[in-house]
């Protein structure tokens, strides 16, 4: 615990010193601390000002970028969609706030959160500009999500404390932390993948073991679903990527047989709980159902939305006990922040996941090969976090935009080098000595 608090003030100390002259440092240390959350995470500092080292470093990640001519903004233009679509959602925001009759100064809040995180997102995507920024930006989230889950492990197995459930952690509950984890596999697995190091290698599959077994015991039934779904989207595409087919089913097959053997009976009684009938669902399973007739009900009669967060004010108004939030991101924020704001919210994650994909497709991309591993995790991480985001309503978990924003900036990237000389006519740095694959050559292991 003592090294945990020394790391954060000398992490804070370096950012604050590095972060004027060069923003991508402190940028990085405030990423990191938006997913360790180092509060919570040593938590017998709680009474410590911690939230305050982050806001010092972003303030200084400001000055510094404001420093740098405000970023560049060559290749914005390559994700202009999602980018509108995150300003749309943060406008719908601001009028349901102006138009709210419940609590201007809750939605206000709430809204502050979202100006922040958007405010990062453009910061970023004018800041990271290199491969070099890429990949540190793409180690440092499987690292600390790793580090995250080597703790609620390292808890469950040898302090017989499960730190996940019932309580949650970082202000979120056990739904909102294992859809995390399942956020983090895809970014973990492909970066080991791609690695030629060992002992990376070794760390990073360690950090999808624990991730895996995370979300087993975190007893969400969402973050489940999500979980199979990463991970056969995840071996269909390695058995169609990689050299090593027999290796690939073999390891594919030890995966699930361990999987089934440390989810225990009361974690596969709770999963297939999902398929029950209207008649068999537990109370949990059918409060959803509930909360998402109640949203809908909020938006016909408030289309512009009641206020960011003010849903939760109002909902005994439709049938659910006050202060019940609606388990679906999207409906949740239907419901606050209008038809306007969850059509933007929607675009903004499923136009990332449209560009990446598409990037991951190109040539310019086949010939770096890294940026289709890159592509590969940033879309089956999104589909992951889209699939648990149906019975789960956090807009205010920073991960799903921050894997978002290690795709676009990668699509950005991909987009600079295709777009600076056409192919073939003059020699681009980067490509220089990279062989063509040919098409259905597989990526290297």
């Amino acid at each position: 615990m003592e090294f945990g608090f020394t790391l954060t003030i000398l992490a804070t100390i370096a950012a604050v010193a590095a972060g004027l002259f060069n923003p991508i440092f402190s940028l990085m240390v405030y990423y990191a601390f938006a997913i360790l959350r180092p509060q919570q995470l040593w938590f017998w500092i709680t009474n410590w000002p911690i939230e305050r080292l982050s806001l010092c470093i972003a303030l200084v990640t400001i000055i510094g970028w404001a420093g740098k001519g405000f970023g560049n903004l060559a290749g914005l233009r390559a994700i202009w969609l999602p980018l509108l679509g995150l300003g749309l959602y943060l406008l719908g925001g601001a009028v349901a706030m102006q138009i709210s009759f419940v609590s201007q100064e809750r939605a206000w809040d709430a809204l502050l959160l979202q100006l922040k995180i958007g405010l990062m997102v453009w910061i970023t995507v004018t800041l990271i500009k290199n491969e070099k920024h890429l990949h540190v930006f793409a180690y440092l989230i499987a690292g600390t999500l790793g580090y995250l889950a080597w703790v609620f492990n390292s808890a469950y197995y040898f302090e017989g404390w499960n730190r996940i459930w019932p309580i949650g952690f970082g202000g979120v509950d056990n739904n909102g932390i294992a859809m995390i984890m399942v956020m983090g596999i895809p970014v973990a697995f492909f970066l080991a993948v791609n690695t030629t190091k060992w002992w990376i290698k070794v760390a990073l599959f360690l950090a999808v073991a624990c991730e895996v077994h995370a979300v087993l015991f975190s007893f969400s039934r969402s973050a489940q679903l999500g979980l199979v779904i990463v991970t056969a989207t995840i071996f269909f595409i390695a058995l169609a990527r990689l050299p090593r087919k027999g290796l690939t089913v073999a390891i594919a097959l030890v995966f699930v047989a361990l999987g089934l053997r440390l989810s225990g009976a009361e974690v596969r009684d709770r999963f297939s709980s999902i398929f029950n009938d209207a008649a068999d669902r537990d109370t949990s399973a059918a409060s959803r159902f509930t909360t998402w007739s109640a949203a809908w009900a909020c938006m016909k009669d408030h289309p512009l939305g009641v206020g960011p967060r003010n849903f939760n004010l109002i909902s005994d108004q439709y049938g659910l006990v006050r202060n019940k939030s609606v388990h679906s991101l999207f409906l949740q924020t239907g419901a606050d922040y209008g038809i306007m704001g969850m059509i933007g919210l929607a675009t903004f994650y499923f136009a990332t996941i449209f560009k990446t994909f598409k990037m991951a497709s190109s040539d310019t991309a086949r010939r770096l090969v890294w940026p289709r591993y890159y592509g590969h995790m940033v879309c089956i991480s999104l589909g992951g976090f889209l699939v648990c985001s149906i019975f789960i309503g956090m807009e205010s978990i920073e991960s799903g935009y921050i894997i978002s924003l290690l795709g676009l900036c990668t699509v950005m990237h991909v987009d600079r080098i295709a777009q600076s000389k056409p192919m073939g006519e003059v020699a681009i740095p980067e490509l220089e000595q990279v062989p063509v694959p040919d098409k259905g050559e597989p990526l290297p292991a």
